[in-house]
């Protein structure tokens, strides 16, 4: 065996086992660079950093396989590469919809008024949310605003996927009771949706 390989398999080792050292020398070495592939390609700065500080989390919460160091570089800059395209695709839909949403402004009144319409029930649902024990809140906005489904639910918050349907249709209860009188039951399905 090779010196250099006496390395990798110890440096290696040592990354299994968390040890902060190897994490921190991993880090000063790879983060400027993999920055800088980022800004490359995004041309942001402040995005391209977000994108190699998410590929470190996610490489921390990796199993790490890993045998050798060439097989970190390329899955680091493989993660980086491809959080740079999710950042673009989500621009590039958020550019969609920005642009939809002024052309419907601009060009219809009855657009505004359901907009603002829509604001104010967005605003009451999160004022009704707040009112929510913990456990509730966290599922209600989990499954409606980052719409995981109950078993991605059940999985993240270590509950049984019964509970989290549970949670999810008292919640539902609660917020028609609260909303009712002001906002047709139709227009809160629409808000949560969408």
């Amino acid at each position: 065996m090779l010196p250099n390989q006496n390395y990798d398999i110890a440096y290696f080792q040592l990354l299994q086992e968390n040890d902060p050292v190897t994490w921190q020398h991993l880090i000063r070495t790879y983060y400027p660079p993999l920055c800088l592939f980022a800004k490359r390609i995004l041309k942001n700065e402040a995005a391209a950093e977000d994108v190699a500080t998410e590929t470190f989390v996610k490489f921390w919460q990796k199993e790490k396989e890993f045998t050798d160091l060439l097989q970190v570089k390329k899955y680091l800059y493989t993660a980086v590469r491809n959080g740079c395209l999710n950042v673009i695709r989500g621009q590039k839909r958020e550019d969609e919809r920005h642009s939809t949403f002024t052309n419907a402004l601009l060009c219809d009144e009855d657009a505004f008024e359901k907009e603002v319409l829509y604001t104010e029930l967005l605003a009451e649902i999160r004022k009704a949310i707040d009112g929510f024990s913990p456990r509730m809140r966290e599922i209600f906005i989990l499954s409606y605003f980052k719409h995981m489904t109950n078993e991605q639910i059940a999985t993240t918050l270590q509950l049984s996927n019964q509970t989290v349907r549970n949670q999810k249709a008292l919640a539902l209860t609660i917020l028609r009771k609260q909303l009712k009188p002001n906002f047709p039951l139709r227009n809160i399905s629409l808000v949560l949706i969408w």
